[in-house]
């Protein structure tokens, strides 16, 4: 009875070795497992993570980006671009892009496929052509573009039918994939171009009395009249016509155009000198009252020996450097706007203040497709899925119809 008491005794215990045996090879393994964990911990070997990945997943190269223009621009097939079809040379040598390695064409036929295409570009101030509305097919990797360079006012589309139909945005909108504004100041000792921009840093003004442009002073002596206005388009959303006529009950105010009793043909030499010689200012008044709208009547004077007085739904003071302007929604009515000129009008030397800038800054211009095509070579851009889920909202959302000033 004691030998078969021993080999039970025996048998019972075989089991329990091998139950600590596996208990002691399973905690060796996590303990193995947690080494190799803590190992390759992020927060012991970050860097050698970014650098494994960097080596297994190597850059593919500057491949080509195609961008077709799928309507024209205010009938310009081209958009003001030198040719129909333009390669990575021309955007390098005509259009001094930094990144220039894309294709920009209008010729619908230029890859095989349109879902070949990286962007294609819509110009929402026109309809979407007839015979071509829309691409067939799309494929993931494109990106539509809502371009529109006017104001809100000038969209052509119905946008609440195009909800999540575009991918980037090209309008002058500060807060657009791509910006695309009428020019652009660019400091003449740096280089860089600063403004517009939503976080500007301009040089510091001088005193008074310091660094005047002697021209402006020269010229100041023989200037006979108070402000000129060219326009074409009379009846506006910003009412600019109306705080025109206010204006006139307090000052002078030649209209040239379409919209008043003057003329003067464009492209006349005699009508651009005529504001560095006549007169002291020129109304650079919007049609709307829209988020960073500024047009080339603003950037058309700036080039001139005269002071703009501004009207619009911008900040300008993302747009100019200060004491370079006279802001209409400074001020609560068209009288008070007009004591202020008449006051900078009949001091020389608060006149000529005014241009003081034009020691430090030029105007440039770079063409928007420069931004775009560095765009689509990011790799934000190629990795990341964006779309406009309320286009209407985003676009419209940035007018207004009411003034600061009264009128």
């Amino acid at each position: 009875m004691a030998v078969r008491s021993g080999r039970f005794v025996n048998g019972r215990r075989r089991p329990a070795l091998l139950l600590l045996l596996l208990l002691l090879a399973v905690f060796l393994l996590g303990s193995l497992l947690a080494l190799h964990k803590l190992n390759h911990s992020p927060l012991i070997h970050q860097y050698d993570i970014l650098q494994e990945y960097l080596e297994s997943n190597p850059p593919k190269g500057s491949r080509t980006r195609s961008i077709l223009l799928w309507s024209s621009f205010f009938g310009d097939s081209r958009w003001g671009l030198p040719a129909d079809s333009l390669g990575p040379q021309e955007l390098r040598e005509e259009l001094h892009c930094p990144v220039y390695q894309c294709e920009v064409t209008n010729s619908h036929d230029f890859l095989p496929n349109l879902d070949m295409y990286d962007a294609i570009v819509f110009h929402v101030a026109e309809s979407f052509p007839f015979l071509r509305p829309v691409p067939s097919r799309r494929s993931p990797h494109q990106a539509y573009v809502f371009a529109l360079m006017e104001s809100a006012g000038e969209t052509k589309h119905r946008l609440s039918d195009e909800g999540g139909f575009y991918n980037l945005t090209m309008t002058n909108r500060l807060d657009s994939d791509v910006v695309w504004p009428y020019g652009q100041l660019q400091d003449i000792e740096t280089g860089a171009v600063v403004a517009p921009s939503a976080q500007v840093h301009w040089r510091q003004q001088p005193t008074k009395g310091e660094g005047n442009d002697t021209s402006a002073s020269r010229l100041w002596r023989g200037k006979t009249k108070m402000a000129a206005w060219f326009v074409s388009h009379c009846k506006t959303l910003s009412r600019r016509e109306n705080l025109t006529a206010a204006l006139q009950e307090h000052i002078e105010v030649d209209v040239y155009g379409k919209c008043g009793p003057l003329s003067c043909t464009r492209g006349d030499s005699h009508c651009d000198e005529m504001l560095d010689t006549d007169y002291m200012f020129y109304l650079a008044f919007e049609n709307s009252l829209c988020e960073d709208y500024v047009t080339e009547k603003l950037y058309g004077v700036l080039e001139r020996h005269i002071i703009p007085v501004v009207f619009g739904g911008a900040d300008y003071t993302r747009f100019l450097p200060p004491h370079s302007y006279i802001d209409a929604n400074r001020f609560d009515s068209a009288l008070e706007l007009a004591e202020h000129m008449r006051f900078v009008a009949n001091d020389m030397e608060e006149y000529t203040s005014y241009f003081w800038w034009r020691e430090h800054y030029r105007m440039v211009n770079v063409s928007p497709f420069c931004d775009l095509c560095a765009r689509l070579h990011s790799s934000a851009q190629r990795h990341r899925s964006q779309v406009y889920g309320d286009i209407e909202s985003w676009w419209f959302n940035s007018c207004r119809l009411k003034t600061n000033i009264q009128f």
